[in-house]
């Protein structure tokens, strides 16, 4: 395979051809054979120590570490910890004062704490703190307008299997669409996906979202001026009535829009 160029923004969109072990076959394979553990959960490096190309950057949508590079480039271009620099840029700016870095948890969850700052999943918040952020972005009190608005526009040229969610297991299919119908076109913004139509009865076009492993799923609809979080702690995230509460959360949500 060739190299081709990759520019940072598909870190951000899961389209710079590398991919999370688990959602390829090869990738899955080169592990057993290499017995490498499956959470190495100490550094970037450690955790994701394959990263070869699985696709030609651009070509298609596989959800990757993507997040957790692009955090190590903000560290290398700022010269502050991924944790430090969202404190001061994000936290900070909306007055958040629970959020805090993984590996600075006073009560572990996991078997050993990161050294790395993790950017696709070390962080952990309250409801509260998740939502002064959505509002911030509602609000454009955290980003400038243009940010803002990028962040909701479609940023792949080639969708790939995302027209096609049947060919998803179901959990990966509720862990991607979640309340989003089948028969609704999607694309993928910065950082998350986005619906390319409105969803009936709920959340509006251009939204953007997505979710958390033990069944936690947030979106935010710019256009509508909302934003909702549904955080659980079920696993495995194939949780169908979960899906179910969601999707009577959101839609009750937007009918109470739709009276006021």
């Amino acid at each position: 395979m060739k190299l081709s160029s990759s520019p940072p923004q598909s870190l951000l969109t899961h389209s710079s051809g590398i991919a999370y072990v688990f959602m390829d076959p090869l990738l899955t394979r080169y592990q057993e054979l290499k017995k490498t553990p499956t959470f190495a959960n100490r550094s970037i490096a450690e955790k994701f120590p394959h990263q070869f190309l699985v696709f030609e950057p651009g070509e298609r949508w596989v959800y990757s570490p993507g997040l957790d590079w692009a955090g190590l480039a903000v560290e290398r271009v700022t010269s502050m910890k991924l944790g430090e620099y969202m404190q001061r840029y994000i936290f900070d700016v909306v007055s958040e004062r629970e959020s805090q870095s993984l590996k600075e948890q006073t009560k572990p969850v996991y078997a050993e704490n990161a050294w790395d700052d993790f950017g696709g999943g070390g962080l952990f918040a309250t409801v509260n703190d998740l939502l002064k952020i959505y509002q911030s972005i509602l609000t454009v009190k955290l980003l400038r307008p243009e940010t803002t608005s990028e962040m909701f526009q479609p940023h792949l040229e080639n969708i790939g299997s995302l027209d096609k969610p049947e060919e998803y297991s179901l959990s990966s299919r509720n862990a991607i669409w979640n309340t989003v119908p089948d028969d609704v076109p999607v694309n993928f913004g910065v950082g998350g996906l986005i619906n390319t139509a409105a969803a009936p009865k709920r959340r509006g076009v251009n939204s953007l979202t997505w979710s958390g492993y033990p069944n936690c799923y947030w979106w935010i609809d710019l256009n509508n001026g909302v934003a909702g979080v549904y955080l659980s702690q079920l696993v495995p995230t194939v949780d169908e009535k979960a899906i179910e509460l969601l999707t009577e959360f959101e839609e009750f949500v937007y009918s109470s829009l739709d009276k006021s």
